[in-house]
């Protein structure tokens, strides 16, 4: 097509009255008319001008760009919004989209009426300080924020000069849907409230994934991702956590119960002196902990014990560090059993939390009735808390019907025994090629025939 073709296209075009074209309800009412849908202020924002009156010079019809007419111009994609979105509640599907970005969120977005707020690849949300992005709170909702490694997704702050927790963040609730995904999306500048940048609370296991995900500059007193249930356990791979607050208080990159422990895989990235916190809890079912390339702190009880007898294993190289008398207890009410699979090469350790640690600051590992573990290669120090009264030792077996099979680990710095023995025991203990050193009452002890025991 020639330029004077063209050109006569264009004479056309402005001559000629054009309709509005693409105007639809926003609440996706079924049978809702496009002239009502354009009428409604409040709808305003999802009708679309699909055809508009341009200079006969640049515009061409939709066949301009054929074989062999190679100065034919390319229409790029425009924003079809004529109301900018700002926030405010969502209860019908709505798709936030690269040629409308960037948006500016002045009022907390509310997801909620079984809707799903879709986020392109490209878009940049700048939140004011305190906003919110909230999923499910009242009924069900779902967000698909997933872009692409050429084209992440932003959620920063509108603050000019913007610095660490300007506004909340993600919240997901518990009419959260299932296949909600964070996906090559970057957090920035979160974390105002207190809870983190992304926080699940009361959302139903396995319905959120987050990977390729970035969280920096996260605001003091907040976490990067804060699991508030036992049971979320959002999968989180591949994510890279970059300035985690230390002060006033130590905040960590990921926080969960144990239950949701498992979601985290061993593909994440903890910058600085980011740590994931484990708040304690219990495990029922066989389940088994990757090693997460950082320091585990763990700041509540863990107890592994079931009606199916479940085996909690933990990956060789794993570190964890226990916060004051606290420990791990397998098998207090129902029979459970731990398997620490350590090698020669990827040693597992277990020790206090202490800025500088003391003998017994830890429990240590607890085997009640009928239970069992199984340790290689590994390393667990400052244990054996004298304020256990059911406990004597870095790992302590209470009944006679309990079995440990410990190989090729160091037992040391425990303020009673290495290992914990009952007097006149018949537990099953197998102690073949471990180290004990500055363990206050002995290697092993008082049972099952010790001088205490006489």
């Amino acid at each position: 097509m020639t330029k004077r073709t063209r050109r006569a296209w264009g004479l056309i075009l402005i001559a000629a009255p054009l309709p509005l074209a693409g105007c639809s309800s926003s609440s996706n009412a079924p049978g809702a008319s496009p002239d009502a849908a354009c009428g409604s202020d409040a709808q305003a924002d999802a009708c679309v001008v699909e055809d508009t009156a341009v200079d006969g010079d640049t515009s061409v019809p939709a066949d301009a760009a054929e074989a062999g007419d190679a100065d034919a111009p390319l229409d790029a994609a425009a924003c079809t919004e004529t109301i900018a979105f700002s926030g405010g509640d969502v209860t019908s599907n709505r798709t936030l989209t690269k040629a409308c970005s960037p948006y500016t969120i002045t009022r907390s977005i509310n997801v909620n009426g079984n809707a799903t707020l879709s986020i392109e690849p490209g878009v940049t949300l700048r939140f004011a300080p305190d906003t919110i992005l909230s999923i499910g709170y009242s009924s069900a909702a779902k967000l698909s924020a997933i872009g692409t490694a050429a084209s992440p997704i932003t959620f920063t702050s509108s603050n000019s000069t913007p610095g660490a927790g300007d506004w909340a963040g993600v919240q997901l609730w518990g009419n959260t849907m299932s296949a909600t995904s964070l996906a090559y999306v970057k957090l920035d500048y979160c974390g105002s409230n207190g809870d983190a940048c992304l926080v699940g609370i009361g959302v139903k296991s396995g319905r959120v994934t987050v990977d390729h995900t970035t969280f920096a500059h996260v605001g003091a007193g907040s976490n990067g991702i804060l699991e508030k249930d036992a049971d979320s356990n959002f999968t989180i791979g591949n994510c890279t956590f970059n300035d985690i607050p230390s002060s006033p208080t130590l905040q960590f990159a990921i926080s969960v119960y144990a239950p949701s422990f498992a979601g985290i895989d061993s593909t994440n990235t903890f910058n600085g002196n980011a740590m994931v916190e484990l708040m304690g809890g219990s495990i029922a079912t066989n389940t088994s902990w990757k090693n997460l390339g950082t320091e585990v702190a763990v700041s509540g009880s863990l107890s592994i014990g079931g009606a199916a007898t479940p085996t909690l294993t933990i990956a060789a190289g794993s570190v964890f560090k226990f916060a004051t008398d606290l420990g791990i207890s397998i098998g207090y009410a129902n029979a459970g059993s731990l398997t620490l699979a350590g090698t020669a090469t990827s040693r597992i350790t277990l020790t206090s939390l202490a800025g500088t640690p003391g003998p017994g600051d830890w429990n240590g590992i607890t085997i009640w009735s009928s239970s069992s573990a199984k340790i290689t290669y590994s390393t667990i120090s400052y244990g054996g808390s004298t304020s256990a009264s059911s406990s004597n030792g870095a790992v302590s077996l209470v009944s006679n019907n309990d079995s440990l099979d410990i190989r090729n680990s160091t037992l040391s710095y425990s303020a009673e025994y290495g290992i914990g023995i009952p007097c006149n025991s018949t537990a099953t203990v197998v102690n073949m090629g471990n180290t004990f050193t500055s363990n206050a009452l002995g290697d092993v002890g008082p049972g099952p025939t010790g001088a205490s025991c006489m």
